[in-house]
């Protein structure tokens, strides 16, 4: 073989070398830019709100729910405030409405842990577990609805352009006996909600059936 044929394999072979290097670097270029423009200009908001177990030992008065909070955006979000409920008549009107209840099960345990407010930050979870008092007694004297009770989280959030949302929603329903006791609970809810929406559902909640997004839920029978 001789010398010019040597050089030109060679030159064809740098050329090549130099055309591979150069498609690299767009295409790194490409993905620099997309990964600026996703970080900088392009926004997602989205958080997930899955009610995951709901507990309450009547005769003990004890209440505990956990509630698991993803965020599959690209901006932080915040938990402002979240707190079981139970279906309630309004002192004052009368109306049945969400009741907050904020009474603790041992002054060393708080209402939610982590405390809230909390930061969910982008592509994260952050699990919270309630802990609270009700006395079986408020639950069976209150308004029912097709032969039960109602308990239900009120969730206050914030996105990052500093929007407001609330969502309250049913997430078990006591079943009552037919002289009020409490005997057992089901799951009112039976799907992930958007915490960047204002939900206002009262009883019964949704009518979807059992899937892998409804929480575990029991309590157990009450005993006077």
């Amino acid at each position: 073989m001789d010398e010019p044929q040597v050089t030109q394999k060679t030159a064809g072979r740098w050329r090549k070398w130099i055309d591979f290097t150069q498609s690299a670097s767009i295409i790194a270029l490409t993905i620099s830019l997309i990964s600026f423009y996703r970080s900088y200009f392009y926004v997602n908001q989205e958080l997930a709100v899955t009610v995951t177990e709901v507990s309450y030992g009547t005769n003990r008065g004890e209440l505990y729910m956990t509630v698991a909070f993803s965020n599959g955006g690209n901006r932080d979000a915040a938990v402002l405030r979240i707190e079981p409920a139970l279906w309630a008549n309004n002192a004052s009107n009368g109306k049945a409405e969400w009741r907050p209840l904020a009474d603790p099960v041992d002054p060393k345990i708080p209402l939610a842990e982590p405390r809230t407010p909390l930061v969910v930050k982008s592509g994260g979870v952050e699990v919270l577990r309630l802990s609270t008092l009700l006395h079986a007694s408020d639950v069976e004297k209150g308004p029912s609805t097709q032969s039960g009770a109602f308990l239900g989280v009120r969730v206050a959030t914030m996105n990052s352009d500093g929007n407001l949302y609330l969502l309250e929603h049913p997430v078990a329903r006591l079943d009552l006996a037919a002289d009020g006791r409490i005997l057992k609970a089901d799951p009112a809810i039976h799907r992930t909600l958007s915490g960047f929406s204002d939900v206002h559902l009262a009883p019964p909640g949704d009518s979807l059936t059992t899937n892998k997004q409804t929480p575990f839920v029991w309590a157990e029978e009450h005993y006077r």
